[in-house]
């Protein structure tokens, strides 16, 4: 028998320059949510033989004033780990080892946010309702690819701009009248919000259509799943017609409406 050995860092530390970046357009306080580096460890095969795949997740750090009371609940009692196996594994449906040492010692509940991997900058690590809503009647997978299918990548500009991209996509669906009472002040932040709130649902589309949805690698691995022909099979002519009336409709008005192309 042939022994196989594996070379795999299972923990890694963030470059200081990539800290430092990062704290720059994400400081750290207790005021609201921030972003923090981990490294994924993931091992995966590739055509048939054990590879490193792991990759830099970017987590978001919910400060414990935002953490719902049933998770807190979770968070105060003891690690996954120490629980019998039935209930670790129920548990970590909700928070794993990694959530309890952060609450343990920095008093946040972190949620994966973005992996950085891939040539443009990284892919989300999850999608928000309406976001699984367009991609469904768009013909688009509705989950992003995994830690590690895509090419090892670097934090760099490219990340930032993904993530400040991310951020304001998901801020801009905000409402508007929570934000301040006075008629000028509202005045300039419904005007600034429609325009960033059109100008991102138009880079979410152009992001799917124009750079995940094309990347090899990605649509190899969605083919193999066995969804793949449910949902990537040919389009009708009236499917086409729906889909573009749904982007239209979509950019005017941020809904998603169920198509009708029985």
């Amino acid at each position: 028998m042939t022994a196989i050995r594996i070379v795999a860092e299972m923990t890694r530390e963030a470059p200081r320059e990539w800290v430092e970046e990062l704290r720059r357009v994400s400081p750290k306080t207790t005021a609201h949510s921030y972003l923090e580096f981990k490294w994924e460890f993931v091992l995966g095969k590739v055509k048939g033989v054990w590879r490193d795949r792991s990759r830099w997740v970017l987590y978001q750090m919910q400060p414990a004033w935002a953490i719902p009371a049933g998770i807190r609940r979770m968070l105060d009692d003891v690690p996954p780990r120490l629980l019998p196996p039935g209930r670790a594994h129920a548990r970590r449906a909700f928070i794993d080892d990694y959530a309890h040492e952060m609450y343990r010692t920095q008093r946040v509940f972190p949620r994966p946010f973005w992996v950085i991997q891939g040539p443009n900058g990284g892919v989300p690590a999850g999608y928000t309702e309406q976001e699984a809503e367009l991609l469904q009647v768009m013909g688009e997978p509705t989950n992003p690819p995994p830690v590690g299918l895509l090419p090892y990548a670097d934090f760099d500009s490219r990340v930032i701009q993904q993530i400040l991209m991310r951020d304001k996509l998901l801020a801009s669906g905000m409402d508007v009248e929570m934000i301040a009472d006075e008629d000028k002040i509202l005045s300039e932040y419904r005007k600034e919000v429609s325009e960033a709130t059109w100008q991102f649902r138009r880079a979410f589309i152009d992001w799917f259509t124009g750079t995940l949805a094309d990347g090899a690698d990605f649509l190899t691995w969605y083919t193999r799943r066995s969804e793949a022909d449910r949902v990537l099979r040919p389009a009708t002519k009236a499917e086409m017609v729906a889909a573009i009336e749904c982007e239209d409709h979509f950019l005017a008005t941020g809904d998603v409406p169920t198509a009708d192309v029985a």
